[in-house]
């Protein structure tokens, strides 16, 4: 019989490639990984997976019975959730994939409400950049997201606005605008700005006032992190946009560093709740939304 845990195994092996990693994300020994992998190629009669020395491969037949174990794990989780929170909104285990340049800094604002109103629910957090978290949530690896960009046409997910945090401008203590107050995108004309990589929904908003203002980003330096992209600020390699929140909770007391709010109209992004629209718990996390728009900050702006 083709069990569940045989699935888990696949499932976690045809994403990670990797024995050992693999078992641990299923929470199990890898000789016993690999025994169940080799009982369900028995039991299908198919070969899965291609085993070397140095790299493990999916066969064609494999990635297509991965791709259905993860849609059965999926159904599965769901169908449990709709037995088990039946009448208890909020209750159990909820999986949250949050942006790294996110989450540390909105949900001290949202755990204590949460924790207090919803004492019966636990939360699995999550941080990774936006397109690693939209592919585990749509293989029912996660039950929802706080992200912002938004996928085009995207006819699985379910995504609702919750705010726009705008973007500080940040500058080296010596930088000719650091002494004024309040500043307007075309004093940046000229300027060389440091920009996030990819996959947080700062890139886009920045580059579109870079356009707008005459500044470029810096063909030199890119970051990989907030706190990096405020260091590379302290040294004098130039100016970045940094979030809100984070502004709020580590830039500002930082006294290497000067940021400023651009006026009018900064740019910001947007960050919404995603979660599948084949979901059970769809009602839950209309509240959830509630909760987290009834909780933001004065730094943030509500959609």
């Amino acid at each position: 019989m083709t069990t569940l845990r045989k699935l888990q195994c696949l499932a976690a092996l045809a994403e990670l490639l990797h024995f050992r990693r693999a078992a641990e994300r299923v929470g199990m020994s890898q000789p016993a990984l690999s025994a169940q992998i080799a009982q369900l190629e028995e039991q299908l009669g198919v070969l899965l997976v291609e085993r070397t020395r140095r790299s493990v491969l999916m066969t064609p037949v494999g990635r297509e019975v991965a791709a259905r174990a993860r849609t059965i794990l999926r159904d599965v989780g769901d169908l449990e959730d709709v037995a088990r929170l039946a009448g208890k909104p909020l209750a159990g285990t909820l999986r949250v994939g949050v942006l790294r340049t996110l989450g540390p800094y909105l949900l001290p604002h949202i755990l204590p409400v949460l924790k207090e109103r919803h004492p019966a629910l636990k939360l699995y957090l999550r941080e990774e950049p936006a397109p690693r978290l939209l592919a585990e949530l749509r293989q029912g690896e996660l039950d929802i997201l706080l992200i912002a960009a938004i996928p085009p046409d995207d006819q699985h997910l379910t995504f609702v606005p919750l705010f726009r945090e705008p973007l500080w401008l940040a500058l080296p203590l010596d930088h000719r605008l650091a002494g004024t107050t309040d500043l307007a995108p075309r004093e940046l004309a000229g300027e060389r700005l440091i920009l996030l990589e990819v996959g947080d929904g700062m890139r886009e908003p920045a580059l579109a006032l870079c356009t707008r203002a005459g500044a470029t980003e810096h063909p030199d330096y890119r970051a990989t992190s907030l706190d990096s992209l405020r260091q590379m600020v302290a040294t004098g390699l130039g100016a970045t946009f940094l979030p809100a929140l984070y502004v709020e909770a580590e830039a500002q007391a930082d006294d290497q560093i000067c940021v400023r709010r651009l006026q009018p109209d900064p740019p910001a992004r947007p960050i919404h709740l995603a979660w599948r629209r084949t979901t059970s718990r769809a009602d839950e996390f209309r509240l959830l939304a509630r909760l987290i728009l009834e909780n933001l900050p004065d730094s943030v702006e509500r959609l």
